[in-house]
């Protein structure tokens, strides 16, 4: 019977340690976890910060550009009377064509 009891108390002692010793490799594991979990969300949140601002600067660059396009559009169209207007220049004739003729 002391065997038994002494078996038993054993047993029980061996378990109480066992947890003791999980719970401590447990909340290491779960502290070390939790510490990498923050850096990571603080790295996603230092890209995503870069991402808008880069997306931001990106909008000003196309607004800039469709104005300066709408600018030179505008430019064009105001042109095109002027340059409807003059003399065809393909028509008149090269220096080089009119050393041939008189020859």
């Amino acid at each position: 019977m002391t065997l038994l009891l002494h078996c038993i108390t054993s047993a029980v002692i061996a378990a109480v340690i066992v947890w003791a010793i999980m719970r401590v490799r447990t909340s290491t594991v779960m502290i070390r976890l939790e510490a990498e979990t923050r850096d990571e969300i603080a790295y996603w949140q230092d890209e995503t910060s870069r991402a808008r601002v880069q997306a931001a600067q990106i909008a000003r660059e196309a607004a800039i550009r469709a104005d300066a396009w709408k600018a030179g559009r505008d430019d064009v169209i105001a042109i095109m009377p002027l340059i409807a207007s003059t003399p065809d220049v393909s028509a008149s004739m090269h220096p080089a064509d009119e050393e041939a003729e008189t020859s």
